[in-house]
């Protein structure tokens, strides 16, 4: 819909439609015939539990369909876009399309896959036609080339190694965590440390972390001195070769080890929460979370309210399982580099190609990508904004424009896309969003992009936190300056601040610079072969890791993971010219050409915001740890409350006679609506013979801003007293009405000294909890 509006179009101008799905075909089943679609629609079941399943805009009735296979659209997705005419592109996914279909598909022209481009493919094995297998066989590894023509591109198939599908394919995801693709395993280990298959960016990030020790030397990360995996992929069958001896057994995530629980009060810490012994708190912060409620003393009635600078925090230090998990994360990236290389090595003397293309889920792996850039001799390595399946699309896309069969085509794509390809919010619809939010927000109006810039430079200067919202979306899964939240590369405290306040994540998790592309030589290794140039853009997509050099890394330790590493992300001025232009603002300021750029999201389980209301409700759910929000010509802030009007204390005019609020608007607190409050707790027996008591208390506000309707959205409270306040706060009761209800005894009760104290104490929960 979004395309279309955007287009001025409507459903009869789509022509041509082109699929995959790996996990089966779709125009052979019966998901293709609309009627059987509208029988699962009425009944919810598979696709049919989906809103608009059987709509017009799903199925596009009227346009030509056509399917194409797995890794053959991961190929398209990047080779065409290719800032060079030739190459060698290297596709290494989890999974990708069965035997049987590329087989079977052979004698159907609503099909294509590699096996319709070339009947001479190395397959590996090469006995694959008469393996007795009980399932099929899934797409591991693939090598193509490619070279451009005026109208179109012609890609070839020259290697694929197929895995067995080791398990029923009805298992969940087909059995995935058992087959042996290099993608496949380094999703098992994912799964093995973090209970979730998709994670595998933090096991790249937890990989580095066995060069570090702890407590001088007395604390050191486990080492796995067996491969997981080792051989040769590329080799006749059985000559790669995979040991799951550290995949089997109990996963590293239900481990329950007694050091994991406080011993006074039994709270399970998280298990990978840690950093290094050169922690520092953050200086001068206004920073505040579930946990830091607000005293008395601090809430000042006549002033801004100012944190003073919090006490020293203590080391975090890596549990057991946490330095199992270092040990495990840091085998499995060791083997995947050793095994990629050597396969990406061969294919290049096999091919004689000196341009190299990266696809496939393997292709987020930063640190890999670095080295095949580096190491290999490459005279250019392309990767897209979206090596992983969200590409897929646009390879469709691509196969769809150029196919050879197809008599007419467009101009083939002489350099990449632009990775900002989602949706351009309007002004308006910026508007609408800081309408509906306004009575938590501090707006002002920035016309000015230059003011602009400057305002954000110094705030990040000064130690802020800011969300930077501009533009197009980006495609893929990292934010490159349009959906990105920002921070000083200089200040090391952010790493630790970021991930547990603003992220809420572990800490031990690395964060990327984005980087002027003329000044990165003088700040990062990037290797002899390996240009960066306004020419050669070597990371536009945050896709590589390169060390940073060693005389630099004290200069941005917030940037410069634990071995001297970043995953960087190289700007230009063409590509993003205002982003450029703040970053270089800041170069200027601070001599440091770079700035921390994460994705902008904060709220637990949720994607990189997409819409105005998506970026409001998450400035607003990082609850103050994000200092300010650029959203377009809008610089926003969240409002402070105004500790004189709930106290009843009036305002200062500007002739400096104190003014009486409204007493209805100014001095009741009034909550978002309607409220579902729930508070449970759970026993679970502890290491020792008490039991372990958990507290959860937490809310749902459909009217509140950050709520979302189709998500099981509620928001955790500090405790039930929160829950209790937030009850009494319907606009028709004062702050010290709220007060009252706490703290004043019956009348035919006298007060002692002891009561007196805990209703100071009292007091002070209640306006700290109002306040937050």
């Amino acid at each position: 819909d979004k395309c279309l509006e955007r287009l001025n179009l409507n459903l009869d101008a789509i022509e041509r439609v082109v699929i995959n799905n790996h996990h089966h075909r779709v125009l052979t089943s019966t998901e293709a015939n609309r009627r059987h679609m509208e029988w699962e629609a009425g009944l919810s079941m598979n696709g049919g539990s989906e809103d608009g399943y059987d709509d017009d805009e799903n199925l596009l009735p009227d346009a030509f369909r056509h399917e194409m296979s797995h890794h053959l659209a991961h190929a398209y997705s990047t080779a065409t876009q290719s800032p060079f005419d030739r190459g060698m592109i290297c596709v290494m996914d989890g999974m990708g399309e069965t035997y049987r279909a590329m087989k079977l598909g052979q004698n159907d022209e609503s099909y294509t896959s590699d096996f319709d481009i070339s009947s001479d493919i190395q397959l590996m094995p090469s006995d694959l036609h008469e393996q007795e297998t009980l399932y099929d066989w899934r797409e591991a590894e693939s090598i193509y080339t490619f070279s451009k023509t005026k109208n179109g591109i012609d890609i070839v198939p020259i290697f694929k190694r197929f895995q067995k599908e080791n398990s029923p394919p009805t298992l969940y995801n087909h059995g995935f965590e058992n087959m042996d693709s290099l993608g496949a395993l380094y999703s098992r280990v994912s799964s093995h440390i973090f209970g979730d298959w998709n994670a595998c960016g933090k096991v790249m990030g937890l990989a580095p972390w066995k060069v570090h020790t702890w407590e001088d030397g007395t604390i050191v990360p486990t080492v796995q001195d067996k491969p997981t995996c080792w051989g040769s992929l590329y080799k006749e069958y059985g000559a790669i070769h995979i040991d799951r001896t550290l995949l089997e057994g109990l996963p590293l995530i239900s481990r329950n080890d007694p050091e994991l629980f406080d011993p006074e009060t039994m709270v399970r810490r998280r298990r990978y929460d840690f950093d290094d012994d050169d922690y520092q708190p953050v200086a001068d912060t206004k920073k505040k979370g579930k946990d830091d409620l607000f005293k008395l003393e601090d809430i000042k009635i006549d002033e801004k309210y100012e944190e003073t600078p919090p006490p020293p925090r203590p080391k975090q230090l890596p549990a057991k399982v946490a330095l199992d998990a270092i040990g495990l994360a840091a085998r499995m990236q060791q083997d995947l580099e050793e095994i990629a290389l050597d396969f990406v090595s061969h294919f290049k003397q096999e091919t004689g190609e000196t341009n190299l293309c990266v696809a496939g889920g393997v292709g987020l792996n930063s640190v890999l990508n670095g080295r095949l850039a580096r190491d290999l001799g490459f005279s250019q390595t392309y990767i897209s904004p979206y090596p992983g399946d969200d590409g897929i699309a646009v390879g469709c896309c691509a196969f769809g424009l150029y196919d050879p069969k197809q008599e007419t085509k467009p101009p083939i794509w002489k350099e990449p896309l632009s990775p900002y390809l989602g949706p351009l919010p309007t002004d308006l619809e910026i508007k609408d969003a800081l309408e509906a939010a306004k009575p938590w927000l501090d707006i002002e109006t920035v016309w000015n992009e230059e003011l602009r810039i400057d305002l954000i430079v110094s705030e990040l200067d000064k130690g802020s936190v800011v969300a930077l919202y501009q533009g197009r979306s980006e495609m893929g899964p990292r934010a490159l300056g349009h959906r990105s939240i920002l921070a000083d590369p200089r200040q090391k405290p952010m790493v630790r601040f970021i991930n547990e306040k603003v992220k809420k994540r572990e800490s031990f998790r690395p964060f990327a610079p984005s980087v002027l592309v003329d000044e990165v030589n003088a700040w990062f290794d990037l290797g002899e072969d390996a240009a960066a140039d306004e020419d050669n853009n070597l990371s536009p997509y945050m896709s590589m890791t390169a060390m940073v050099k060693e005389s630099q890394r004290k200069l941005i330790p917030a940037v410069t993971h634990v071995d001297g590493s970043s995953r960087l992300q190289t700007v230009t001025p063409d590509s993003d010219p205002f982003y450029y232009d703040l970053i270089k603002a800041f170069f200027k300021q601070t001599n440091v050409p770079m700035v921390l750029n994460t994705s902008f999201n904060t709220i637990p389980g949720e994607p990189i915001v997409e819409s105005p209301k998506d970026a409001i409700a998450s400035f607003l759910h990082s609850m103050r740890s994000i200092d300010l929000l650029v959203m377009g010509n809008y610089v926003i802030r969240r409002r402070e409350p105004d500790i004189a009007l709930l106290l009843g204390q009036g305002t200062k005019s500007t002739d400096g006679e104190e003014t009486n609020p409204s007493f209805a608007d100014a001095l009741c607190p009034k909550r978002a609506g309607p409220v579902e409050f729930e508070a449970k707790f759970s026993l679970k027996q502890g290491k020792t013979d008490d039991e372990e008591v958990d507290t959860l208390t937490r809310v749902r506000m459909p009217d509140r801003i950050m709520h979302h309707d189709e998500k099981d959205n509620w928001h955790e409270l500090v405790d039930e007293l929160e829950g209790e306040i937030l009850s009494i706060c319907d606009g028709t009761n004062t702050i010290n009405d709220i007060l009252a209800f706490f703290t004043t005894k019956p009348l035919n009760e006298e007060y002692e000294e002891e009561d007196v104290e805990d209703s100071s104490d009292l007091v002070q929960q209640v306006l700290s909890r109002v306040y937050r």
